[in-house]
């Protein structure tokens, strides 16, 4: 397969590579050989911003949350993973003529590539294909020397899932639709109800976006809970909703706030205490949903589940959810601006311990990765 290019090409990169548990380190590696893949679809991305999602911090501690999500079970990540799936830039190089109307465009690209022919593809549920090739995550690529992800001054992509951003969207607020496209998915999840509150444990990037998505397509209100100073701020400034501080008395407060309980309750926090928090204030014929899954088990009582009650849990999303997301952003109905902290390549191994081991010197939100910084 031929390759054509926009410009020069640089024989390697350097990149952030996950090189096992708690060991993130800054390599010069070789530049991504797009024609030894065997896909005709992959292009090549120069990356222009790439975020850092909760989940690649997971991996760094050495979980691996796709599979817990997905597949239900630990699976062992391999090593010399680079991370980085939420991402955008410009493409500079494709395989043969399919690609070749995508050279030099500006571009969102989908994460993950599905393999379209297991029981869940062929029932609508792609985002559940235990085959799926991803970014980020060292998943489906089989054996390589290194994982491709966005960490780096250039990855891949796949053609078909590269979405054109609009020229007044940054590449910053670009790279911010992979969690877009989980919020409008999870949303879906909770059903929502239209005229009735919801309730978002967590106000991260995650909870943040859902309380943004729930409010879009019809809830009544949106109120986030979050003990994180810099989260409850940013939320107030995008005024989405009634932020309430952690606190003793909390359930006393959600409970005024919705005297019928919430329709739908989000969890992107997955500790015991906030799921029977949830559970508690939820109302009749709600739905709870677990965006965390965890390896551990949670008392249940069963009276919580009375009043058609229900509890789901929420992962990936459909690749219908992906341009939803994009037009919403672009019609400045999701707003991200304020989400974003941007940090260097070299910074990361340092900021990812950090933030592990509970010593980081302030909160961070949503850091974005400039990777010519």
């Amino acid at each position: 397969m031929a390759v054509l290019s926009s410009e020069s090409i640089p024989a390697s990169i350097p990149a952030g590579v996950l090189v096992g548990p708690r060991r993130l380190e800054i390599r010069q590696i070789p530049m991504w050989p797009i024609e030894e893949y065997g896909d005709p679809d992959l292009v090549l991305i120069r990356v222009a911003a790439c975020g850092v999602c909760g989940s690649d911090f997971r991996y760094y501690a050495g979980e691996n949350p796709w599979a817990q999500h997905t597949l239900g079970r630990f699976v062992p990540n391999p090593p010399n993973i680079v991370l980085g799936h939420e991402y955008s830039g410009t493409v500079v190089a494709v395989l043969g003529e399919q690609n070749r109307h995508l050279l030099g465009k500006r571009v969102a690209p989908i994460c993950s590539k599905i393999c379209g022919a297991c029981e869940e593809c062929r029932a609508g549920r792609t985002r559940l294909c235990r085959n799926t090739v991803h970014m980020g995550h060292g998943q489906g690529w089989g054996r390589r020397d290194y994982f491709p992800g966005a960490y780096s001054t250039h990855t891949l992509a796949w053609g078909a899932s590269c979405f054109e951003i609009p020229g007044h969207v940054s590449f910053e607020e670009a790279a911010m639709m992979d969690i877009l496209a989980v919020a409008v998915h999870v949303a879906e999840q909770g059903q929502i109800r239209h005229g009735r509150p919801v309730l978002c444990l967590g106000a991260g990037p995650a909870g943040n976006g859902i309380a943004q998505v729930a409010t879009i397509t019809g809830a009544s209100s949106a109120v986030l809970v979050d003990r994180s100073t810099r989260a409850i701020q940013i939320a107030q400034e995008q005024q989405i909703g009634t932020v309430v501080p952690s606190s003793s008395d909390l359930v006393k407060q959600l409970d005024s706030l919705a005297p019928s309980g919430f329709g739908t309750v989000f969890d992107s926090i997955g500790a015991p205490e906030t799921f029977e928090l949830g559970l508690s204030v939820l109302g009749n014929a709600g739905t709870f949903v677990s965006l965390a899954v965890h390896d551990q088990s949670v008392p249940l009582n069963l009276m919580r589940l009375s009043g058609e009650r229900k509890i789901v849990t929420s992962c990936n999303f459909e690749i219908g959810d992906y341009p939803k997301a994009l037009a919403w952003l672009s019609a400045g109905r999701l707003k991200v601006k304020e989400w974003l902290e941007p940090v260097a390549l070299k910074d990361l191994p340092s900021i990812f311990e950090d933030v592990v081991s509970g010593s980081g010197p302030k909160e961070v939100f949503k850091l974005v990765l400039d990777p010519t910084r």
